[in-house]
């Protein structure tokens, strides 16, 4: 799997145009997780901050790593007058996580790219017995019209894009909790989800898709022409309906050979 890294490239149009996090979906966090004022965390993927947002509104100590250099100085200008959170340039695959170091571990929309040999039993050595994985992200839930809307332009110009979203990775009929209970470190998997509505303009809703990885792989001329085409074909404002899935799962009990 691509590491992230393609966003930093990014940095300021993904700082403006992706979505935060409801703040249900932390207050749900911190119940399941157990999780009082102080508890240390570490989020894996931080992008240039929008989650950190949350995890820091619930007066949690915070770690929060990310392998894109432009996107975590987004994130330190974002909590310089913070102390309780700080930030590394790293994958999580390469970053130093000290046993038994944090009470949750959480990635927002970015668990996917963490390799899944690697995550599940350095994110268990990372969290000690019953430390909690959070892994939580948006999938979009576009009306027709607002399909109806996109689908001649990719059909025209990217007609291998128009699939269903990658993004539906984080369905309840997806794969997360399967692989969280599979890997053999996690159990007991929680699930809650949370349906939201963003109004974009046509601009800014463009400028959204620019973002996405799928659009940024594409010859910058072609996503140009791309993006261009979608706003043209979009009304002044556009209602975008989506899900954010949360799953909480528990460390288990190491056994002999972990």
């Amino acid at each position: 799997m691509e590491d992230g890294r393609t966003f930093d490239a990014v940095a300021a149009a993904y700082d403006a145009q992706r979505s935060g996090y409801p703040d249900e979906l932390f207050a749900d966090l911190s119940a399941i997780a157990e999780l009082d004022s102080g508890a240390r965390v570490l989020e894996v993927g931080c992008g240039s901050g929008q989650a950190t947002a949350g995890l820091a509104s619930r007066g949690f100590d915070v770690t929060a790593i990310d392998p894109g250099p432009s996107l975590i100085a987004i994130a330190r200008l974002r909590f310089e007058h913070s102390s309780s959170v700080r930030f590394a340039v790293s994958t999580f695959e390469d970053w130093w996580a000290p046993s038994d170091g944090f009470r949750l571990l959480a990635a927002a929309q970015s668990w996917h790219w963490v390799r899944p040999d690697i995550g599940y039993g350095k994110a268990a050595k990372a969290l000690g017995f019953k430390g909690r994985l959070a892994v939580f992200g948006h999938t979009p839930r576009w009306s027709t019209e607002l399909l109806g809307c996109l689908e001649p332009a990719y059909r025209r110009l990217a007609p291998e894009m128009w699939a269903a979203p990658a993004e539906n990775w984080y369905l309840s009929a997806g794969p997360v909790s399967n692989l969280m209970t599979g890997s053999g470190y996690f159990a007991d998997v929680v699930h809650r989800d949370y349906a939201w509505t963003r109004r974009y303009s046509a601009s800014s809703f463009a400028a959204y898709l620019g973002t996405r990885s799928d659009h940024l792989r594409l010859p910058p001329e072609r996503r140009r022409n791309l993006l261009a085409a979608i706003k043209a074909s979009l009304p002044r404002e556009i209602d975008a309906d989506w899900v954010t899935n949360l799953y909480v799962a528990t460390a288990r009990r190491p056994v002999r050979g972990d």
